[in-house]
């Protein structure tokens, strides 16, 4: 475990240097960008001092960390916020947001995945690839529109005000929070479901399926009992990938619906030129992808015990 901590504190570090590094290649001066056009010389020179322009970029970047490391987390020269004030309302709702999709991506492919795998070359096999391959050739913001002009527009199902929270009311949250996760999530499903369908076809060739089969097995309980289990390590690999790269795809989909979560919070922050913020919000997403594909590695030797033994 602590090689592992260790591991995840070096991709952290690795990945803010390189961002902070490629951050000041942007032209202009950030300070102009984040105090404003009008912003006095005094309030220029002030935001230039606090971020160490003059020093060098490791130099700007250390000094970073080691305030980062005594809880200071950055403010913004825009509004006066800190870190933690801006972050705390835009977080809970991507996380939500991820979630969800990651759920519901999840609760069809599975199952359409053994049962695609099972029935190879059928009819009800290829319009599920079929399907899979014309979701996943479909661009999330025109699906998104799709989703918003029929079920939200039209007939009026989802309601498109913006993020509510849970404590407003179960059912309006979900009207809120549905069309978005099945947006996210309608990227997500294809990629696992023609993955689990892959390794299922192979499973089901292996001597100790034949053997269970020939017990006489119900089909149901060969699928769930010995297929799924090691057709599933393909699948958990790419789901922390997916998981830890879903903001990506969040930050489309928060624009499209309104939700002002950590994607919108991104893109206001980079063209502010709020560089502090910026970094701090890339290491907490270098910290969470690190942290979940470890989980993933983890989770492997629960999955096959021969993980364990090396």
């Amino acid at each position: 475990m602590g090689v592992r901590l260790a591991q995840l504190a070096v991709v952290v570090l690795v990945v803010t240097l390189l961002f902070y590094w490629m951050l000041n290649l942007l032209p202009g001066n950030p300070c102009v960008a984040a105090t404003g056009g009008a912003a006095t010389p005094e309030r220029i020179a002030e935001c230039e001092q606090d971020r160490n322009l003059d020093d060098p970029v490791i130099v700007q970047w250390a000094k970073w960390g080691g305030d980062v490391l005594t809880g200071d987390f950055g403010k913004s020269y825009l509004d006066g916020r800190s870190f933690g004030e801006a972050i705390s309302n835009s977080l809970p709702r991507t996380l939500l947001l991820m979630a969800y999709s990651q759920l519901l991506a999840l609760g069809v492919a599975i199952p359409l995945g053994v049962w695609s795998g099972y029935r190879q070359g059928s009819v009800g096999d290829k319009i599920t690839s079929g399907g899979a391959f014309a979701l996943l050739s479909t661009p999330v913001f025109v699906l998104g529109l799709v989703l918003m002009l029929v079920f939200a527009v039209k007939l009026d199902w989802f309601d498109l005000s913006g993020y509510r929270p849970i404590s407003e009311g179960v059912v309006a949250h979900f009207k809120v929070m549905f069309l978005p996760s099945v947006t996210l999530a309608a990227g997500l499903m294809p990629v696992y479901l023609r993955l689990l369908r892959t390794d299922v076809i192979g499973t089901l060739q292996e001597d100790f399926v034949g053997t269970a089969r020939a017990k006489g097995l119900p089909v149901r309980h060969v699928l769930l009992h010995h297929v799924l289990r090691p057709s599933s390590f393909t699948l958990l690999t790419i789901f922390g990938i997916q998981a830890a790269q879903a903001v990506n795809g969040a930050i489309v989909v928060e624009f499209l619906f309104d939700l002002d979560g950590v994607g919108s919070l991104l893109v206001t922050w980079v063209a502010a030129r709020e560089f502090l913020l910026v970094q701090t919000l890339v290491a907490l997403i270098a910290a969470v992808f690190v942290t979940v594909t470890t989980m993933v590695d983890l989770l492997y030797s629960v999955l096959d015990p021969r993980v364990r033994r090396k």
